[in-house]
């Protein structure tokens, strides 16, 4: 068993330096820019390290994700985890990587050691199996065990009662998902792993027609014995393996490739403005998401049959060379293949044709759906109908066309070559001197063969197309995924009464998109710690626009919004923990998940004992309590549109109860009351005058 050198962990004061060491050896901060280490953690942060290293990594232009793992599941961690940092005795352990199956730390001062992944999880697990040190002797002194078994036992009910129990202080280190994706490729080696494939197919086919050539040419001059079959089937034998590993990397390369760019497209979706994914309907929407789903496929599809495709070509005209027609064949191949390319425009925009009029539909079909009840009920069914018809006979003149030019371009092609290559053969055979049987043996071989890379080049640029539609599509999401979070420095302290304005709003403007006026002009607003404001306006005067641009959700078009006196670009995104709110009905939603899930979202999770007994009081406080005990599942009921149907006041109760245990700074609740009872909503008031710190109401007058 390895064990722990001193040098191998890190104090928290030199928690800067092993991030960026780490980063460093792993590519992940580029050595030309490399900056300085991030400052030392601020004391009295022992308890909130992982937090620290977030905002220390994304400074440093990597992510550094806090994680947690059940006890059992250390080991596994430990030898997969790397690059990554590991809390362990009051300090860190720098996670390089793995060798042989042991976990390698990178010490202070430049060394690798391996460690012991076992003895090493026990070290990190040592605060949860010292807790129960105590209780576990009095048990086995009770049970009279022997002296000589009580430490294996003691061991065993250990292990047994913390082996569930999660640990944290694990940080993963990784690029973030807004990195460049060439460098993001680069860094999971797709383009060795392309090269290897290649290079794989490109040995499989030379082979295959090398065997083939021994087979023929003994057969054409009348040598074949059981020798020339033996050396070809040891070939065909020898290349299994080949084929195997030809495989396994083409799969590795699709997930991983399919891995980055999920990731980049959910990084993107998640970047995009709320106001213009708000603009989108819910048909659009799964337009999108449909689209995203078969690019992947379409692309990594296309392209792998498009490379074999090109592989195949060259072999045919290098074997077209040695054929009957030498000069002919090549260059009719040559023609043939810039026909192709040629024939594959004209079936992109008949894909590009079918694929917008299958958006179309989709796009009408789900909002025709969601408004089934009011159509039925207010639409004249015979103006319905013709809607209808009239979009499926446009979808279908869209379908024929392109299943014609598609079934021209996948047929006509290999047999236009076929003909076109037997008519050259015709030369040859008419000369005086007409070519020997090995000659046109050859020439048919390579003829096969063409016609076999001409089909799959054919199918492989039909998916390309498909492809080049759907990124059309989803484009504008992956781009979007290249704007990096603002992730901030600052930790905002709480703010004392009569310390200053906690939020304060100055000559704040704010235009829609696409309008001309502002819905807000010159807007002011200070609130204090501990206020209780309430916002009272018409429908349309900009209240609703005015909490988005508190809570973070909207960037003013001009003035200044200050939390604690410090902006947003100071603050980042963890503004939203300090302001929150719950949006207006039609804005907030019950996801499909556990009545827990629902309530704590807003905090971290899987949820603690003590979030759940929290959230359990706070729903007797509001009046779900009935709610709780008629659910068999109680808090762990599934809900949301699978699972157990809560009505329009329990929903609201569900979105202010959400907003509550956020424990924000600023709560602001958009008309959280409106679809509330008189007695109700002066119950659910008062809990949220008594629970909160800084309260904001917007309501109608």
């Amino acid at each position: 068993m390895s064990l722990l050198p001193e040098a191998a962990l890190w104090p928290t004061s030199a928690l800067g330096e092993a991030l960026e060491a780490l980063a460093l050896r792993h590519d992940l901060l580029p050595r030309a820019d490399a900056s300085e280490a991030p400052p030392p953690p601020p004391t009295g942060l022992d308890t909130d390290l992982t937090q620290w290293l977030v905002r220390a990594g994304a400074r440093l232009g990597i992510e550094a994700l806090p994680v947690s793992a059940a006890v059992r599941e250390l080991p596994a961690f430990l030898r997969h985890g790397g690059p990554a940092l590991v809390a362990i005795e009051g300090a860190f352990l720098a996670l390089d990587g793995v060798r042989r199956g042991r976990p390698i730390a990178l010490c202070r001062d430049g060394r690798r050691v391996a460690l012991d992944a076992e003895a090493l999880a026990a070290r990190v697990a040592q605060p949860l199996a010292a807790a129960l040190q105590p209780e576990v002797a009095r048990v086995l002194g009770a049970a009279g065990i022997a002296q000589a078994r009580r430490e294996q036992v003691s061991a065993a009910m250990i292990a047994a009662r913390i082996g569930a129990q999660a640990v944290k202080g694990l940080v993963l280190l990784r690029l973030p998902a807004h990195a460049p994706f060439l460098r993001q490729c680069r860094r999971a080696g797709l383009h060795w792993r392309l090269l290897q494939i290649t290079a794989l197919f490109a040995l499989l086919y030379g082979a295959d027609l090398w065997g083939w050539s021994l087979i023929g040419g003994a057969t054409l001059s009348g040598k074949l014995d059981w020798g020339w079959f033996a050396a070809w089937a040891l070939l065909a034998f020898t290349l299994l393996p080949v084929q195997l590993l030809a495989g396994w990397s083409e799969a590795v390369f699709a997930l991983e490739t399919g891995r980055l760019l999920k990731s980049r497209l959910l990084a993107g979706a998640l970047a995009m403005p709320p106001d213009l994914v708000r603009r989108r309907g819910v048909g659009e929407m799964i337009g999108q998401i449909m689209e995203a789903q078969a690019l992947e496929g379409l692309a990594l599809g296309g392209a792998f049959a498009v490379l074999v495709g090109l592989i195949e070509l060259v072999l045919a005209g290098l074997v077209l060379r040695a054929g009957a027609a030498p000069v002919l064949h090549p260059a009719l191949l040559a023609i043939t293949a810039v026909g192709c390319a040629g024939f594959g425009l004209r079936v992109h925009r008949s894909i590009s044709g079918w694929t917008r009029q299958r958006l179309r539909m989709t796009h009408y079909l789900i909002e025709a759906m969601t408004g089934h009840r009011t159509r039925l009920a207010q639409e004249r069914p015979a103006r319905r109908d013709a809607s209808e018809d009239t979009r499926l006979a446009g979808y279908l003149r869209s379908a024929r066309t392109m299943d014609r030019t598609a079934l021209g371009f996948g047929a006509g092609l290999s047999l236009g070559w076929s003909l076109a290559a037997l008519l050259a053969l015709a030369p040859a055979m008419a000369s005086a001197a007409p070519p020997a049987p090995t000659a046109l043996a050859i020439s048919l071989g390579g003829m096969l063969l063409a016609q076999r890379a001409l089909g799959g080049i054919g199918g492989g640029l039909t998916s390309l197309s498909r492809a080049r539609f759907a990124w059309g599509q989803v484009g504008a999401i992956f781009r979007s995924g290249n704007r990096a979070p603002q992730s901030g420095a600052a930790t905002i302290a709480p703010v004392a009464s009569g310390g200053g304005p906690l939020l304060e709003a100055r000559d704040l403007r704010y235009t829609h998109a696409g309008s001309h006026t502002p819905v807000l002009q010159g807007a002011n607003l200070a609130i204090a710690h501990g206020d209780r404001i309430l916002i009272e306006g018409p429908s349309g005067g900009g209240k609703s626009t005015l909490a988005s641009l508190l809570t973070g959700l909207r960037q003013p078009d001009g003035g200044l919004l200050l939390l604690a006196g410090l902006d947003r670009p100071t603050i980042g995104d963890a503004w939203h923990s300090h302001v929150t709110a719950a949006p207006q009905f039609h804005e907030n939603h019950i996801l499909s998940g556990t009545f827990a899930f629902n309530l704590l979202m807003g905090r971290q999770w899987p949820a603690s004992e003590a979030d759940l007994a929290e959230a359990a009081g706070l729903c007797e406080e509001l009046g779900l309590g009935d709610l709780l005990r008629r659910m068999p599942g109680g808090l762990h009921q599934r809900i949301g549109e699978t699972g157990w149907q809560l009505s329009h006041g329990e929903r609201s109760r569900v979105f202010l109860a959400r907003a509550l245990l956020q424990r924000a700074a600023v709560t602001i609740l958009d008309e959280s009351f409106a679809s509330l009872d008189p007695a109700t909503m002066d119950q659910c008031l008062r809990t949220a005058l008594a629970r909160s710190e800084t309260l904001v109401v917007i309501a109608h007058p």
